[in-house]
């Protein structure tokens, strides 16, 4: 399966500005504070939107690439398939639990135990995703709108309640608590449109024939995608201006979507098409989504090199600096020791292991049946 750098390129800005955005907001001094919200208001929707987005792509290239060599190999072994999947959602959900556990005892308290941090986020995404994978893209696409679409309307709905000791109450911790974070409705919709793309990309990847795929390439990807991505950030801007600024409006959702959809459009049909080479140019980026789950987990340390020490230009000079050591860091860690220090990429190795030996298990038992009826 050919890897497609934009994917990796969108996360890794995600995860380059994420890391960004919280160096000011940890570093920053406080009468400079309205630099902070300037920056977040502009930039954090799409870093959001990008990372769920992307996820979502990668998520559905995974289960069809699975999915294929499955067919090809035993169509009795797709249960292995759903499991190794599976898996992989739970283990990045208890992660994300245990780092909810770790915020909540240093910072927030047992409130915050529940809390829609990106990893949470991501392992339901992963799970509520898995019954829409087998359904066609349209039907995908028209019920992740509709979600996003209705998500304003439940949440002015709920407001209300926030706090109260009731089902409403309860309901409105559990859907979007915290209200500025990456909340299930919202992001669940961004996850499952990406996962439309993801199949989309998956399905042009399989022909063999080069000009034939450039021709349905141009066709039924870099024309649909820059059209949509354009009227979704028409749209978007125009859509009670300027919502597209304040986060988590339906405003600006459907902006940074449709910015993340042509910035993808662009990498991948420049990639496809051969027209700049970018086997080097894109891998400080590249860096940064293969070690994504690391980094997030990680980087929380930096909170406490510096404290309210910094101005609007130094703090500036401060991103740089950090982030580029990061970098070099991250090539490092990848020469010397690979995809070991990756926890997305060990979570995926020990997902597909598990899966593999109940399979073996399963198929042991099934065999062992068979002889003692036969006998």
């Amino acid at each position: 399966m050919k890897r497609y750098n934009g994917i990796d390129v969108i996360r890794g800005i995600s995860m380059w500005l994420m890391i960004a955005g919280h160096l000011i907001d940890w570093w920053i001094k406080q009468e400079f504070y309205w630099h902070k919200h300037q920056m977040y208001s502009i930039l954090e929707p799409i870093v959001s939107t990008g990372f769920l987005f992307a996820s979502g792509i990668s998520a559905a290239l995974s289960y069809k690439t699975s999915l294929s060599r499955i067919k090809i190999i035993n169509i009795s072994k797709l249960s292995q398939v759903r499991n190794e999947y599976m898996f992989r959602a739970f283990f990045i959900l208890i992660i994300g639990f245990i780092y909810n556990f770790c915020i909540g005892l240093f910072y927030q308290g047992f409130y915050s135990l529940w809390s829609w941090y990106v990893l949470q986020t991501i392992g339901f995404c992963l799970i509520f995703t898995w019954p829409f994978l087998k359904t066609p893209i349209y039907f995908r696409l028209i019920f992740g709108f509709f979600i996003l679409i209705i998500n304003p309307f439940i949440f002015e709905f709920l407001t209300s309640y926030e706090g109260q000791s009731n089902f409403f109450g309860y309901t409105f911790y559990f859907l979007y608590h915290p209200a500025d974070q990456y909340t299930i409705l919202s992001f669940f919709s961004i996850f499952l449109i990406g996962t439309v793309l993801g199949e989309i990309l998956f399905d042009l990847n399989t022909i063999d024939d080069q000009n034939e795929r450039r021709v349905k390439f141009k066709n039924h990807f870099v024309i649909p995608t820059l059209g949509f991505g354009g009227v979704l950030i028409i749209f978007g801007l125009i859509f009670m201006f300027p919502n597209f600024l304040i986060m988590r409006t339906f405003s600006s959702f459907i902006y940074s979507l449709g910015v993340i959809i042509v910035l993808l459009s662009i990498l991948i049909t420049i990639q496809e098409f051969q027209l700049i080479t970018t086997k080097k140019s894109y891998k400080f980026l590249y860096y940064y989504s293969y070690y994504s789950f690391t980094i997030y987990l990680t980087h929380n340390f930096l909170f406490f090199l510096f404290s309210d020490e910094f101005n609007v230009f130094t703090i500036r000079v401060a991103i740089i600096i950090t982030t580029t050591l990061l970098g070099a860091l991250l090539n490092f860690i990848h020469k010397r020791i690979g995809k070991k220090a990756s926890l997305k990429a060990v979570i995926g190795i020990f997902s597909s292991e598990l899966a593999k030996k109940i399979a073996i298990k399963s198929q042991y038992k099934f065999d062992k049946t068979k002889d003692i009826k036969v006998s």
